[in-house]
């Protein structure tokens, strides 16, 4: 595996070694290199590595009153059409850099705090227990409980890590393997585009206030047309 990834992200053997052995912290180059070899959004690699996400990755959180969760909660009631319209749309709106730096958030380095902090690389507020039950089988539960995996008040079991697989869009076995909690729920009843919409979400997460209201407003109208 080593000698793939020294390969694959041109990067000294030495100073891979150090960051797989916990002897030295990856830097953000090292970060940015990996990311690809990983087939890990480069973004999300900072968050699992546990440093600062940089202002030209970052998403657009917070934005109101619309977040990302907004957009999926829609896609995941549409057909393929539909939903093909939509992810259209998201990709032909111009990227707008966000105005500021992302606001850092008081967890400890847990688990659910990973997950959540996943979620907000899409601008997805921790308060969409629905969406989490819909895209991939999460538990029914209320928002704020969701919410409570951040600080550590609520166990994070493995109907949640898989559920949060497939909305963030990765194999729930390597979900599994960075969180330490499973085995994976090979019996969840995940969403038939889950894939479709996890991709949709990554695409929407840099939309601006006003460009997520253009889009609830233009997804609602093609769920009603």
């Amino acid at each position: 595996m080593r000698v793939v990834l020294t390969r694959e992200a041109g990067v000294p053997s030495e100073e891979l070694a150090a960051v797989i052995d916990n002897s030295a912290a990856p830097g953000p180059d090292l970060v940015r290199k990996l990311a690809p070899a990983l087939r890990i959004h480069t973004a999300d690699l900072f968050v699992i590595a546990g440093l600062p996400v940089p202002d030209d990755l970052a998403s657009a959180w917070p934005t109101s009153p619309w977040n990302v969760g907004s957009v999926v909660r829609r896609a995941a009631r549409m057909d393929a059409d539909q939903r093909d319209r939509l992810a259209a749309l998201v990709r032909s709106l111009p990227v707008q850099p966000p105005d500021r730096s992302q606001p850092a958030d008081d967890y400890p380095d847990t688990p659910g705090a990973l997950l959540l902090r996943l979620l907000r690389n899409r601008n997805i507020r921790p308060q969409n227990a629905q969406i989490l039950q819909v895209v991939g089988d999460g538990p029914y539960v209320s928002d704020s409980t969701v919410a409570m995996l951040g600080p550590g008040k609520v166990t994070i079991t493995p109907q949640y890590v898989t559920a949060f697989a497939h909305l963030l869009g990765y194999p729930p076995g390597d979900m599994v393997a960075l969180t330490g909690i499973g085995p994976v729920v090979e019996e969840a009843r995940v969403h038939p585009a889950s894939a479709e919409i996890a991709a949709l979400a990554w695409s929407a997460r840099l939309l601006s206030s006003k460009q997520l209201s253009q889009v609830i407003e233009t997804a609602d109208a093609i769920r009603h047309a």
